[in-house]
């Protein structure tokens, strides 16, 4: 890949997410946790966090106040910084949109 894709493959990404600040929940290896959902995309979330989760680590995510019969979805970390994590969606991406509608 030369660093032209790379850049453009990056700008569409962060074109495609969408900012909102709202609780979120999750389970991980070491527990339970709480957070604030500062963005999504179809594919995936950034969560602010202290909680402490590896790279490769997969979490289940509850969105309590959606209309749907699942209400838990799966995502692996992608990324740890000090601020939150990056996660990647497995299933049912287009999950966020119905959830951000109803808050």
């Amino acid at each position: 890949m030369n660093l032209a894709n790379g850049k453009q493959s990056l700008e569409k990404r962060i074109k495609g997410r969408k900012t909102y600040s709202g609780n979120i929940f999750f389970t991980a290896n070491n527990g339970f946790h709480e957070g604030r959902l500062q963005n999504y995309s179809p594919s995936g979330l950034f969560i602010r966090t202290k909680a402490s989760l590896s790279i490769g680590e997969i979490i289940t995510i509850a969105l309590p106040y959606l209309k749907a019969k699942q209400v838990k979805y799966q995502g692996q970390v992608l990324w740890s910084s000090r601020e939150g994590v990056g996660i990647e969606l497995f299933k049912k991406r287009n999950v966020w949109h119905d959830y951000i509608r109803l808050h």
